[in-house]
């Protein structure tokens, strides 16, 4: 597994959670909500050692940031809906996000 780096001074912590992908795309992340509630890091980790999942930046879609087995991905500022689709049902998503 690759090692993240990144460096905020806003950063308190990173709230975790697990989900399930299947084939077709389904939202994993909601937009934030709350106007004080700002989204500052997002790191989606794809945790199957097979599958491929596609990781969409939109509330609609179906296309993709592609994330190989066990592959992630780091977003700054970003506080938009995320969905994602695997090509294997079952696929386990990991996601990091720190909140100010």
């Amino acid at each position: 597994m690759a090692n993240i780096t990144f460096s905020s001074p806003f950063t308190k912590s990173f709230s975790h959670s697990d989900v399930t992908v299947g084939t077709s795309a389904s939202q994993i992340l909601a937009p934030t909500t709350n106007a004080h509630d700002k989204r500052i890091m997002l790191v989606i980790q794809n945790k199957s050692d097979t599958a491929v999942i596609q990781v969409i930046f939109a509330a609609s879609g179906s296309v993709g940031l592609e994330l190989q087995p066990n592959q992630s991905a780091t977003l700054e500022n970003y506080n938009g809906a995320v969905q994602a689709i695997s090509d294997t049902a079952g696929t386990t998503v990991h996601i990091a996000q720190a909140l100010v």
